[in-house]
């Protein structure tokens, strides 16, 4: 049987099924995604990530200075098709990042409280940047975009978040999120369902988890989102491509030690860590 996100109480015999249904509630699916204020931690379960080596990603991004003065957190990347289905594009962030550059804030858990806020949206800088999976501690081939944000380390308002990061240890970020502009794509031989089938086969090669799915009838791809006022720090994230960009020597274990690791300690840690405040 078949089941789809955007149907949780039915099953599909076929996909031809599923397909009908999502033309006939197209206009509804498209108007509901685009009106939505998502936090992508809600779009599903993920491991947590890996700290990455600052020096590697300057290997990656010459044009990029590093400064040891700041933390880089990588809020969100691209190629990895969610729960929700949808698969965020290269370049998706680069108009948002315009708009919204010093507007948005660095938050716990995505509360916009006073007492919330790591990191106030005046000394925060938005960025994009390629790196490849394998710094981000995931088993993928290939190079995903990150969505970065680079602040002073000085201006970090919280003395155990500033601990967390200073310590290396594994964490996961989240973004606040609208989408803008985004392609239905589906595996579908109806000659009517030719554009849903081009885009399919057009975005399908850049899924970098599609070994994790024993196959993929449909999808989003997203080509314009805006990060709206915040991204967070969190336990857990849907996309486990995030984290912060750290020059820290733990960077350096293995992906099989980080695996054998990360999931008790750094859940209870983190959970302490919000239960401060």
């Amino acid at each position: 049987m078949i089941k789809s996100h955007y149907f949780p109480d039915k099953e599909y015999n076929s996909k031809e099924e599923l397909f009908k249904d999502l033309k006939d509630n197209l206009d509804f699916i498209i108007d509901a995604k685009k009106s939505q204020i998502q936090k992508s931690c809600d779009k599903g379960v993920s491991v947590t990530c890996k700290s990455l080596d600052l020096l590697k990603f300057q290997d990656q991004n010459k044009a990029i200075k590093i400064d040891d003065n700041y933390y880089y957190i990588a809020v969100n990347s691209t190629k990895i098709l969610d729960s929700h289905d949808d698969l965020h594009l290269d370049n998706l962030w680069n108009k948002s990042i315009a708009e919204q550059q010093g507007k948005n804030y660095l938050v716990i858990d995505h509360e916009l409280e006073v007492d919330k806020v790591i990191v106030r949206k005046e000394h925060i800088e938005m960025f994009v940047a390629k790196v490849p999976f394998s710094l981000l501690g995931k088993a993928y081939d290939g190079e995903t975009q990150a969505l970065i944000y680079k602040m002073p380390k000085s201006q970090v308002k919280h003395q155990l978040v500033k601990e967390w990061l200073d310590s290396g240890d594994e964490i996961e970020a989240s973004v606040r999120m609208q989408y803008v502009t985004f392609d239905l794509c589906m595996d579908s031989n109806d000659p009517d369902d030719a554009t849903a089938k081009s885009n399919y086969d057009k975005y399908y090669p850049l899924i970098a988890n599609k070994n994790e799915f024993d196959y993929i009838y449909y999808f989003f791809a997203i080509k314009e989102a805006k990060n709206v006022r915040e991204s967070s720090l969190v336990v857990f994230g849907s996309n486990s491509a995030t984290g912060q960009v750290s020059n820290n020597k733990q960077a350096e274990k293995s992906l099989e030690n980080e695996e054998a690791e990360k999931s008790l300690q750094t859940t209870e840690m983190l959970k302490e860590l919000l239960n401060k405040f």
